[in-house]
């Protein structure tokens, strides 16, 4: 099950979607906090550079792709992790096992849209989870300490974070060993490119993957004659 494989300076862990629920179920075991991030192509060309980032990204649990050209990338060939990636598979199977067992969640945004998307596309997903709060929180705010005991406060088991890169990775760093929860999902990327639509969006993408490819062929290259 040890698919890691380095993008773009990044190690992503290239699983299943069966791999990757049965991970998240162990970690729902454990304590303290573990962590699992679904990062996608855009992420990964805007914060590339960020030595911080990289470094607190690292120290994750599970990284997952968000975006099926990243297996491209890592030289992995398989439809059906691909199709899994696009059709957000893990994502709802977690969710649903979330809602079988009454497990406890908590919401995180910065801003009240992205609460919003979250909300819905959770509704979406998954209708009958146990929300036990929602807190949007922004990088200037100076709340994380009040935050955290808020989430504390109600005996949450996951966190579903849509926070933006760099911050989420900071915020988990800076508390991770002050939350009292099982686990941290964050996927703000992918819930991003799920909501929203339309040609000038598919224009975009394209022009997101070309620069992708690109980058990742310079690494490539690079690593070669290292």
């Amino acid at each position: 099950m040890n698919e890691r494989k380095e993008i773009l300076g990044i190690g992503i862990d290239c699983l299943s979607a069966k791999e990757s629920m049965l991970c998240a179920m162990q970690y729902m075991e454990n304590t303290p906090v573990d962590t699992i991030e679904i990062i996608t192509m855009d992420t990964l060309l805007g914060c590339r550079g960020d030595e911080a980032w990289a470094e607190q990204t690292e120290s994750l649990g599970l990284i997952l792709p968000g975006d099926p050209e990243m297996l491209e990338t890592a030289g992995i060939r398989d439809e059906l992790r691909e199709k899994e990636i696009r059709n957000r598979t893990f994502l709802k199977i977690f969710l649903k096992y979330l809602q079988k067992n009454r497990k406890k969640i908590y919401l995180l945004a910065s801003e009240e849209r992205d609460m919003e998307k979250l909300k819905n596309a959770l509704r979406r997903m998954s209708r009958g989870l146990h929300i036990t709060g929602a807190e949007l929180i922004h990088p200037a705010d100076g709340r994380e300490d009040e935050v955290v005991n808020y989430i504390n406060a109600t005996e949450t088991d996951c966190i579903i974070s849509v926070l933006p890169s760099p911050y989420q990775e900071a915020f988990i760093s800076r508390n991770r060993s002050l939350l009292n929860v099982k686990l941290w999902l964050g996927f703000g990327a992918v819930l991003a490119e799920t909501c929203e639509g339309g040609t000038g969006n598919r224009i975009a993408r394209f022009l997101q993957k070309l620069t992708f490819r690109r980058q990742a062929g310079k690494q490539q290259k690079n690593n070669t004659f290292l």
